[in-house]
């Protein structure tokens, strides 16, 4: 008996995806209520995934810290981070954030904005030690603005 060469990369794909997280269930139904509704897959990280649905991204993740920070930033203005609309905490290590759709950034994350988003973070009581300022993080609003996505 044997599958068809699809069937393998699909069955291999949900396996390797699984094995990043570990499976859990409560983190599966959580994406399933987005997929449910419609949701566009973005892509997911070390801890979570990102989905966009009705004109913002919905991330659900395992990182206790990240919701940690986007409790704190919930609902307030920024000029250097995502705008984060709701957090839902299911546990302390599993939640989902409701925050700004942002578009893509190519380039070189410049100097001045690192330094923007780390003096800014700290009037919000976060440890600049926690943030993960990388490329893939980093995206920009129609404007052109740079904003940091993972907090």
């Amino acid at each position: 008996y044997s599958l068809p060469n699809g069937c393998i990369l699909m069955k291999l794909s949900k396996i390797i995806s699984e094995m990043s997280f570990g499976y859990d269930p409560e983190f599966e139904a959580e994406v399933k209520k987005l997929t449910d509704q419609g949701a566009k897959f973005l892509g997911q990280g070390d801890n979570g995934k990102a989905y966009e649905l009705n004109g913002k991204v919905y991330k659900v993740t395992t990182d206790e810290v990240e919701l940690e920070h986007a409790q704190l930033l919930k609902g307030k203005t920024t000029e250097n981070l995502a705008h984060i609309y709701s957090v839902e905490q299911i546990n302390t290590r599993l939640g989902t954030i409701e925050m700004e759709n942002l578009e893509e950034y190519q380039g070189e994350v410049p100097q001045e904005f690192i330094d923007a988003v780390e003096l800014e973070v700290v009037t919000h009581q976060i440890d600049v030690d926690e943030l993960d300022i990388r490329p893939s993080n980093v995206m920009q609003d129609t404007k052109g603005k740079l904003k940091l996505v993972d907090i």
